[in-house]
């Protein structure tokens, strides 16, 4: 009788380990994909930049159009870098597998992609302070307080600690 008990808890475990397994496969199927991490977030449109400049910065058609000459001027001029530091990568790693590569011309390539990354911190800068000097002085405010939101590390909306003083 010993055997016949085993043998009925040995099916009952099956059938539950089989639920199991159809129910986790089931819910992973028809799960809603999540959302991307931040740093993989595609950058805003166009639209919503307009949105956000006039909401939380209560810029002006006339601002809000002087900023996105300037954006429009920026992601060009970034695209571009980006583009050359591409191939300089693209010949590096090349490079990296040559067994006869020296490895001075794999230094001297490394260097130029931290320079041209030297370039787009640079236009980034500059950038940030032309949009600060399209600003009010209260708006400068709000442009400050609105930067540290978004670079806060963790997503955004969830505030960490006591709330920022203006």
């Amino acid at each position: 009788m010993d055997v016949f008990k085993q043998n009925r808890y040995l099916v009952v475990v099956t059938i539950i380990l089989v639920l199991l397994n159809v129910t986790i496969i089931t819910l992973s199927l028809t799960a809603k994909p999540e959302s991307k991490p931040q740093f993989q977030q595609d950058p805003p449109g166009p639209r919503q930049v307009r949105m956000i400049l006039k909401k939380e910065l209560g810029f002006t058609a006339s601002q809000t159009e002087k900023y996105m000459e300037l954006r429009r001027e920026l992601r060009g001029k970034v695209q571009s870098i980006n583009k050359e530091k591409r191939a300089i990568k693209k010949q590096m790693f090349d490079m990296a597998l040559k067994t006869d590569a020296p490895q001075e011309l794999s230094d001297s390539l490394l260097n130029l992609v931290q320079t041209k990354q030297a370039e787009i911190e640079k236009l980034t800068y500059r950038h940030m302070r032309s949009l600060n000097q399209l600003c009010t002085p209260e708006q400068q405010g709000d442009l400050k307080h609105l930067l540290r939101g978004l670079l806060r590390p963790g997503p955004p909306g969830r505030r960490q600690g006591p709330p920022p003083h203006r």
